[in-house]
C-alpha cells in the first residue's frame, strides 16, 4: 500500500470531491487535501508535508501556470511533483505545463478510464517518484553508518551561516578514541557500534539549532552560531556525561575534543575549522596514551575471561620466559620486558571467534588458518600504543621459524626478534606440557627431546639449548634425552 500526502487545488468543489474520493478507493494510503485556489498555497504545501500536487490550470486569483511557476521557484517546492489538469486535447497547454516543470497531466471531462485506472496510477507513480528523490536527497547529505548529516552537507551549511548576524560561531571537532583498537580486535561491526554510540551521545547533547555532522571516518563536527565560551563548555561536558557509562564489549566509549570560535566578521572561517582541528588532534595525543594502554589491558581481560585457558597459557609462557632471559643474563628491565610479552603474546586471540579458540577437538585446516591471523591482529592492536610499541613486532614475530617456514613473514634466523625467538619456545614447551581433550600432556623429558630434535628448524639452536640445559637442568646431548622416552 502506497502512503503519501496529496493536495488538490481546483476551484471546483465537484471535480475536487471526485479526485479525492477516487484516490482514496483506489490508493487506501494516502491522505488527501484540498484548496480552491492558489491563495497561500506555500503554506499549505510545507505544513501539510505535501509529496504531490494536481493542479487546476484554469483557477481565479491565480491560475495553474503561475502557481506551478512558483512552486519550481522555490526551494522548498520545486521538488514536489505537479500533476496538472488541462482541458481535452489542448496540447498547447499540455506542453506549456511540462515546460514549466509539470510531471505528469490529465484532462478534464474525467473518463470512466481515468477515474479508475490511469489517474490513482499516475498519482501513485508521482508519489514514489517523490520518495525516491527524498531518499536520493537524504542520502546525498547523510551519513548512512550515523544518520548525522555528512561532511558535504556541513561544508554547505558552513558557509551559508557564515556570516555577521550569526557571531560569534563556534565550531567544536572530536575524534572518537580508540577505533582502529576495536577494529582489530573485535571487528568493524564493533567499530561501527563504537562510532554509533558516540554519535548518539554527540546528536542528543546539542540543541536543534546546531548542526553535528560526521567529519569523517572517526572524526564529527559541531557548529554552533551566537555562542560563548561557556556555551562550548556546556555541550562538551554534556556529551562527556552521555556517553560515559557506554561500552563497546567492555572498552569505555570516549571522544576527544578540539574548538575554536569565530569572533569578528573578517576572520577566515576555514581557518577555525583548522584550529579547532589542531586543538583536537593536540588532545587526543596527550590523552590517547593512557587511554590506549588501559583498553589493551581491557582487550586482555576480555581475552581471559572468554578463555580461562588462555589466560593459564600466558602466565606459563610468562614465566618461562622470565627464565630464559635469567639464564640469558638479560637486565631486569630486559627481563620485565619478557615478563609482559609473554603475558601479551596471545593476544591477537580476542578476535578469533570463540568457537574456534575453546574448541576441545583438533582444529580443521580452515581453523588453523583462522588462528594464525593472531600475530598480526596482536601485533596491530599494541602498535596503537606507545606503551607496546618495543612488543609489537616480538608478537608479530612469535610463530616465525628459524629456517624460514614460520608466519606471518616467514622470517628466517636471526631476522626474527630476540624476544620473539624466546616466546617460540617457551610457547611450544608449554602447549607441549598442558593437557588438551584430543591429546594427553607430553612429560618435560619427552618436550625435551621435541625442542632438541627441532632445533636449528622452529627454534634458534643457542637458545633452546641454554633453556635445555639452565632453564630445565637437562643434558642437551640426543642420547640424555632419549633415554628419558625409554624409561
Amino acid at each position: 500500500m502506497i502512503t503519501g500526502n496529496v493536495m488538490i487545488v481546483d476551484d471546483s468543489p465537484i471535480d475536487r470531491k471526485i479526485i479525492s474520493q477516487i484516490l482514496k478507493e483506489r490508493l487506501g494510503g494516502i491522505s488527501v487535501f484540498e484548496s480552491e485556489d492558489g491563495r497561500n498555497i506555500y503554506q499549505k504545501l510545507v505544513l501539510n508535508n505535501i509529496q504531490m500536487c494536481i493542479l487546476d490550470i484554469v483557477m481565479p486569483h491565480k491560475n495553474g501556470y503561475q502557481i506551478l511557476e512558483e512552486m519550481k521557484n522555490n526551494p522548498d517546492l520545486m521538488d514536489i511533483p505537479v500533476i496538472v489538469c488541462t482541458g481535452i486535447e489542448d496540447k498547447q497547454a499540455i506542453e506549456k505545463a511540462l515546460t514549466l516543470g509539470a510531471y505528469d497531466y490529465f484532462s478534464k471531462p474525467f473518463t470512466q478510464e481515468a477515474m479508475k485506472i490511469s489517474l490513482p496510477l499516475k498519482v501513485k507513480n508521482a508519489i514514489e517518484f517523490m520518495k525516491r528523490k527524498e531518499e536520493i536527497i537524504y542520502l546525498s547529505y547523510h551519513d548512512k553508518l550515523t544518520s548525522l548529516y555528512n561532511r558535504r552537507f556541513f561544508e554547505e551549511v558552513m558557509i551559508k551561516f557564515d556570516t555577521e548576524r550569526n557571531l560569534p560561531i563556534s565550531i567544536i571537532m572530536g575524534d572518537v578514541n580508540g577505533l582502529k583498537l576495536v577494529n582489530d580486535a573485535f571487528g568493524h561491526e564493533k567499530g561501527d557500534e563504537l562510532l554509533q554510540k558516540a554519535a548518539a551521545a554527540i546528536q542528543n547533547s546539542c540543541r536543534k539549532d546546531e548542526i553535528v555532522a560526521r567529519w569523517g571516518g572517526d572524526e564529527f563536527v559541531i557548529l554552533m552560531t551566537k555562542t560563548k565560551a561557556e556555551d562550548i563548555e556546556r555541550v562538551i561536558n554534556r556529551i562527556k556525561k552521555s556517553y560515559s557509562g557506554e561500552y563497546v564489549n567492555s572498552l569505555s566509549v570516549s571522544v576527544s575534543f578540539g574548538w575554536s570560535t569565530k569572533s569578528k566578521a573578517n576572520e577566515d572561517i576555514l581557518k577555525v575549522l583548522k584550529s579547532a582541528e589542531d586543538l583536537m588532534y593536540k588532545h587526543k595525543t596527550i590523552e590517547n596514551q593512557g587511554i590506549r594502554s588501559n583498553t589493551i589491558n581491557t582487550i586482555i581481560n576480555t581475552l581471559h575471561e572468554k578463555s580461562p585457558r588462555e589466560e593459564q597459557h600466558s602466565k606459563r609462557v610468562s614465566e618461562i620466559c622470565q627464565n630464559i632471559g635469567k639464564a640469558m643474563d638479560f637486565s631486569e628491565i630486559e627481563q620485565s620486558i619478557l615478563k609482559a610479552v609473554g603475558l601479551l603474546h596471545d593476544i591477537g586471540k580476542i578476535a578469533i571467534d570463540d568457537s574456534i579458540l575453546n574448541k576441545p577437538g583438533k582444529l580443521t585446516e580452515q581453523e588453523w588458518e583462522e588462528i594464525k591471523r593472531h600475530p598480526d591482529i596482536g601485533y596491530r592492536i599494541l602498535s596503537t600504543s606507545y606503551d607496546f610499541l618495543e612488543l609489537a613486532d616480538c608478537i608479530l614475530a612469535h610463530h616465525e621459524k628459524w629456517a624460514g617456514t614460520g608466519y606471518p613473514k616467514g622470517l628466517k634466523g636471526e631476522d626474527i626478534p630476540r624476544i620473539a625467538r624466546i616466546i617460540a619456545i617457551a610457547d611450544s614447551y608449554d602447549a607441549m606440557t598442558s593437557e588438551r581433550p584430543y591429546r594427553k600432556a607430553m612429560s618435560e623429558e619427552e618436550a625435551c627431546i621435541e625442542i632438541r630434535k627441532n632445533s636449528g628448524t622452529q627454534f634458534d639452536p643457542k637458545i633452546a639449548r641454554i633453556f635445555i640445559e639452565k632453564v630445565l637442568g637437562m643434558g642437551w646431548h640426543y642420547s640424555v634425552c632419549e633415554q628419558f622416552r625409554t624409561t
